[in-house]
C-alpha cells in the first residue's frame, strides 16, 4: 500500500470521515476531519502533519472528545502504520490539540491538531 492510502486508511478507521486537506468534497457534512498529506522517508527525520476536525455543534465537548479518540489511537509511544517500503510513525504533536473559534459562525467548531510523522521507508 502506498504511503498516501495508509494514512488515508488510517485517519479513516475512526467514525468521522477524513479527506485530504486538498480535496475535501464540496457537498460534505460535519462532522468530518482533514489532513495534510506531506511525504518523506527514512532520512528525512520527522515531518509535521496537520489534521483538523469540524463539527457542527453547541456542545465543546464532542470535538474535545473527538480529539482525544485521536491521541488514543496515537498513543504514547505513537502508531506504526505499514506502507510500501516499511512504515509511518505517528506521533502525538505539540500542542497535540487546539481550539478554533469561527466568529461568522460560533457553531462551528474546529480541532487543529498536530501530529508528527516520520518516514521509516526507502523512498
Amino acid at each position: 500500500m502506498t504511503k498516501n492510502k495508509a494514512l488515508y486508511a488510517w485517519f479513516n478507521e475512526g467514525e468521522i470521515p477524513f479527506y485530504r486537506a486538498s480535496s475535501v468534497p464540496d457537498d460534505v457534512i460535519m462532522p468530518y476531519g482533514t489532513y495534510e498529506y506531506i511525504e518523506s522517508a527514512f532520512d528525512a527525520g520527522e515531518v509535521g502533519l496537520t489534521a483538523n476536525l469540524f463539527f457542527r455543534t453547541e456542545s465543546e465537548a464532542i470535538p474535545d472528545e473527538a480529539a482525544q479518540e485521536l491521541s488514543k489511537r496515537i498513543g504514547y509511544g505513537g502508531v506504526t502504520i505499514p506502507c510500501d517500503e516499511g512504515y509511518i510513525w505517528l506521533k502525538r504533536g505539540s500542542p497535540f490539540a487546539q481550539s478554533v473559534v469561527y466568529e461568522e459562525d460560533p457553531a462551528i467548531k474546529r480541532r487543529y491538531i498536530n501530529i508528527t510523522a516520520e518516514y521509516l521507508t526507502f523512498s
